[in-house]
């Protein structure tokens, strides 16, 4: 039980719980929702409210509208407007007097059955005549061309002509593009005042107004008389969705948030809106907002708490541990890192301690093993090199003294000498690429002497940008005596090696091909498993002791690589990095 208690107390899961208890983003969440549901509900019942207000006053005036409309088509057949209209001149004075009081009286009655009607008037041309409900004037033939135009849109009923609303009949009814003149008109103004005033009497708190835009937009009457505030409504809602026939916009206009609800009337094109504040919409959940701000300001304190807790306890510590690691990648074993908490952060911090200990101990033993085995390798091939290559040198040597070719002795003495010089003159495991590539240059012409009747050779320049690249030393020449030796000794004609330099993005490739002895798959194969063998105790051949030490000096991703060349014989790649080689306790301390 005590260890269990002490466990407890030490445990960063404590510390996760501790947190994850002081966080309240479910009841944060929850709150949310509610608070959001409460504003959705209420932004759509009211809207709905508006919306139904709005619809239903649009739906009686288009009824209105419509009635009209149809009391206006009746009054197309009347007789005495039919008589007086196209046979006046076989009616006598007193005919004339009571068809127009008759057509008064029709008039009067239409006028009279609703009260948007402002009046009515019958323009007929034949007399020369308007007749009004109430009176009878000249004949107007400007208003009268502009009456008997056919409105843009097929569903516009209502004309605007000179800022006043009319309901235009005509007889006969006009073709498009008919140049006939009509027999009469029967025009009906309706009244703005009175549109207004029904308008108005939507309006139901301060700061709330209507709309009403009439046909292709050509007018606009409103409750409000501030006109740029009026625009603004209106491109408000042309800026929305045309197609739908009610819509609900929730928008700044000037310093305000206004709920503008909308509804079009495809009868005769017009939109009636209505815009509320929604500070008066929302006014009964005003005192809920401060709760809610409060509690919003209560869940970032704690998130905050929370965030610097879970920094101090577990992010800090983490990141020292990561960056100690790094820093063990990277080659530094001189690190310790401490933890004054009695956590389990602790005990891994002590754990790191005494594993970076133990690395520091196991290197060191590696790096020597490796330092040593490495420089016997160099030296037993080296020493395997000499005395078979001094051989062929001698019985060159002889061959030319004896046929007295001495300008190729002094030729052949001077290459012999520079090739011995760069084997016994410098101690140093490394040299630069340069050096290197020389004295491999020199081997083979000493060897193109010795085969001079057989064999060709293509030892392309290296480019000089790599010239100060460090390598270890006796990588390329025991290639090219391999190539000799193995691959063109048995030719005896068209013998060809080619030595090039390609760079291939930050690697540079040295290749050796020659088209001597075709090599068969497997022993190819076997070639190519001995230089992936890291087993230490595989035998240390030439090819392998050069694959090696490239890749203690490179990396794994160079060293040796043989393969079947495009000649028909061996070639051997050998990929050393451009921009230098890795440090050999790094390379140990990787594996």
């Amino acid at each position: 039980m005590n260890a269990l208690n002490s466990l407890w107390k030490k445990s960063i899961f404590r510390n996760l719980v501790i947190s994850f208890i002081c966080i309240l983003s479910p009841i944060y969440l929850l709150v949310i929702v509610i608070y959001n549901n409460g504003i959705y509900t209420l932004r759509k019942e009211i809207s709905k409210s508006v919306t139904s207000q709005v619809s239903s006053y649009l739906k009686g005036l288009e009824n209105d509208i419509k009635r009209i409309r149809t009391l206006q088509f009746d009054f197309i057949g009347d007789i005495d407007l039919n008589r007086i209209a196209t046979i006046p001149e076989a009616m006598s004075d007193i005919e004339k007097k009571e068809s127009i009081l008759s057509i008064q009286r029709r008039a009067t009655a239409i006028k009279n059955s609703s009260v948007y009607i402002k009046d009515v008037m019958i323009f007929v041309p034949a007399t020369d005549r308007i007749i009004f409900s109430s009176n009878i004037s000249y004949f107007d033939q400007d208003q009268f061309d502009k009456l008997k135009k056919i409105p843009e849109l097929p569903n516009a009923q209502v004309m605007n002509i000179d800022g006043r609303m009319f309901l235009s009949c005509i007889y006969p009814v006009p073709r498009v593009n008919s140049d006939r003149q009509p027999i009469f008109i029967i025009a009906i103004e309706l009244s703005k005042e009175k549109i207004e005033e029904a308008l108005v009497s939507m309006i139901n708190n301060p700061g709330e107004g209507v709309i009403f835009i009439e046909p292709v937009k050509q007018s606009v009457i409103s409750t409000n008389k501030d006109v740029n505030f009026v625009k603004k409504v209106q491109e408000l809602i042309d800026a929305n969705d045309k197609t739908q026939t009610n819509k609900t916009i929730s928008a700044v206009i000037g310093n305000e948030r206004y709920l503008v609800v909308a509804s079009s009337s495809s009868f005769f094109d017009s939109i009636l809106c209505k815009y509320l504040p929604e500070d008066s919409v929302f006014e009964p959940i005003r005192k809920y907002r401060i709760w809610f701000v409060v509690l919003t300001i209560t869940a970032l304190i704690i998130i905050v708490t929370y965030s610097l807790y879970l920094h101090r306890f577990i992010h800090r510590p983490l990141s020292r541990l990561a960056y100690s690691f790094r820093q063990v990648e990277n080659g530094n074993l001189d690190i310790s890192i401490e933890h004054k908490h009695d956590d389990e952060f602790q005990y891994i911090y002590k754990r790191f301690n005494a594993m970076v200990e133990k690395l520091n101990s196991l290197i060191d033993q590696v790096y020597k093993q490796r330092i040593f085995a490495q420089k016997a390798e160099l030296k037993q091939l080296q020493s395997q090199i000499n005395p078979h290559f001094l051989y062929n040198c001698f019985f060159i040597l002889n061959t030319m003294s004896r046929i007295g070719d001495y300008d190729n002795i002094e030729k052949f003495t001077e290459q012999l000498g520079e090739y011995f010089q760069f084997i016994t003159r410098s101690a140093a495991d490394e040299v630069p690429l340069f050096k290197e590539v020389n004295h491999a240059r020199v081997y083979t012409d000493i060897q193109a002497m010795r085969f001079s009747n057989r064999v060709k050779v293509r030892f392309d320049e290296l480019p000089e940008e790599y010239c100060n690249i460090m390598v270890p030393r006796l990588i390329l020449q025991p290639i090219i005596e391999n190539a000799f030796e193995h691959g063109l000794e048995k030719k005896t004609e068209n013998g060809l090696l080619l030595v090039s330099f390609v760079k291939c993005d930050e690697y540079l490739k040295i290749i050796i091909e020659d088209n001597g002895v075709e090599i068969d798959d497997e022993k190819l194969q076997g070639m190519q498993d001995s230089l992936s063998d890291k087993n230490d105790d595989v035998e240390i051949t030439g090819m392998i002791n050069i694959h090696r030490r490239l890749q203690l000096k490179f990396g794994p991703d160079c060293g040796l690589q043989l393969m079947k060349g495009e000649l028909g014989g061996l070639k051997a790649v050998i990929t050393i990095k451009i921009t230098g080689g890795a440090q050999n306790v790094q390379i140990i301390d990787r594996r």
